[in-house]
């Protein structure tokens, strides 16, 4: 979805700071979370297992994309909040360049 949306030509800039914070938000969750989680896994399954590690990745996967999408821990807002006001604002240097540019006033 996320290469989808970076790709995207009818997605704007916006569009594409969600979901990537969204993501990114998702990432840190899920890495929380595969600490948080390992007390509850003790004794499901056969712990040295594949079915036990791809049961875990797949519980705890659902369960960061959820809390992600439902607001998360705020890092999500924050971050778009930060890549916005970088669209919104042109650099600096292009700042100064539009100012050379425009017709001196005598004041």
């Amino acid at each position: 979805m996320l290469m989808e949306m970076a790709h995207s030509k009818h997605a704007s800039e916006l569009e594409k700071n969600a979901a990537v914070s969204q993501q990114f938000e998702s990432v840190l969750v899920k890495q929380f979370l595969k600490e948080a989680l390992k007390p509850m896994f003790k004794g499901v399954f056969n712990e040295d297992g594949s079915a036990h590690r791809m049961y875990r990745h797949f519980f705890t996967d659902a369960i960061s994309e959820s809390i992600a999408t439902g607001g998360g821990f705020g890092m999500s807002n924050i971050l778009q909040q930060q890549l916005n006001n970088q669209v919104a604002q042109p650099p600096k240097n292009q700042s100064v360049e539009v100012e050379n540019k425009l017709p001196k006033q005598d004041g």
